[in-house]
């Protein structure tokens, strides 16, 4: 059942983002660089090119875990650890997110009634994760409520949502133990809740192996993982490896737009070089680089292609 709602976050004013009003169109893809504080754009030119990138500055110290945008609801929001932040894409505005009831903030998902869910991992922790993880929904009115109540929730991480309003939440540490750790690490699982009430989740995917570091929804079902430092497809009853298990560094995003094409974003952290790519052909493990290097160094989450909602 759902938690009575919660007062509504304090917010901090809201600040200039882009002199020039950069637009996020069909196509585009987004991410965000912790190392510049800003949402990265790149925009095809055209297709089977690279990628024009545009920074989009805003003025908020970024510490960012992961991003989503909604073309309907024309905002950009930004699960910066501590706090949320939301770009307007219309007003080229940033509004700041704030609540003594947030842990550490992990991802964030719009819903097609423009609704933020946001995946609080809870408090910070060394060993063994505290079993103290929530799901919040904040609504365009500014209430702030818990969602998808489960008492054993561990670390929600990552979400992710299909074309119906299903909402999919990997909760990290949540799945079978992990061996030579004495039980105090565990593997990862993904859970499944409906919309609108977002009540009752189910568990569909817990088994060895499972360390999530990207996740998205495909059209058919499926999930396209990054599993550390590859790249993985899931399905109900077996796990394919994409580009033949090839090891990149560490993969922090990915996505596919609508045209069912796959990007991932490759990184270690702030203060290495970053790879945008997109799969060309997984049989051969054709990539093609969009961005690269210093330009999008520190990049956290990525959004592609046509918005499913």
């Amino acid at each position: 059942m759902l938690v009575a709602p919660a007062s509504a976050p304090a917010q901090a004013p809201i600040v200039a983002a882009s002199e020039e009003g950069v637009t996020i169109r069909p196509g585009d893809l987004i991410t965000v660089s912790g190392r510049y504080d800003s949402l990265i754009r790149l925009r095809p030119r055209k297709k089977g090119t690279k990628y024009k990138l545009t920074k989009i500055p805003l003025g908020v110290r970024m510490k960012p875990k992961g991003v989503d945008h909604s073309a309907y609801c024309e905002k950009v929001a930004v699960a910066n650890t501590f706090n949320v932040v939301i770009y307007d894409t219309w007003s080229h505005t940033v509004e700041v997110l704030e609540h003594d009831k947030f842990g550490l903030i992990a991802d964030v998902q719009w819903d097609m009634a423009c609704n933020l869910i946001i995946a609080d991992i809870g408090g910070d922790s060394v060993g063994r994760w505290p079993r103290d993880g929530n799901l919040w929904l904040y609504t365009p009115g500014g209430d702030l409520r818990r969602i998808a109540y489960r008492q054993n929730w561990v670390n929600p991480t990552f979400l992710d949502m299909d074309e119906w309003g299903t909402l999919y939440i990997v909760d990290k540490g949540a799945g079978p133990k992990m061996p030579g750790t004495n039980g105090q690490w565990h593997f990862d699982a993904i859970y499944k809740v409906g919309a609108p009430r977002y009540t009752q989740p189910q568990e569909l995917y817990k088994r060895p192996g499972l360390q999530v570091t990207a996740f998205a929804v495909q059209p058919d079902g499926t999930f396209l993982v990054g599993n550390g430092d590859v790249l993985l497809l899931l399905q109900k009853t077996s796990v394919w490896p994409l580009c033949g298990g090839k090891g990149f560094r560490r993969i922090n995003g990915v996505d596919i737009n609508s045209d069912r094409e796959v990007f991932f974003v490759d990184g270690f952290d702030v203060f290495q070089d970053t790879f945008v790519y997109r799969l060309e052909d997984d049989y051969t493990c054709s990539l093609d680089v969009l961005a690269a290097g210093k330009m999008v160094q520190g990049a956290q989450g990525l959004v592609a292609g046509l918005p499913r909602r």
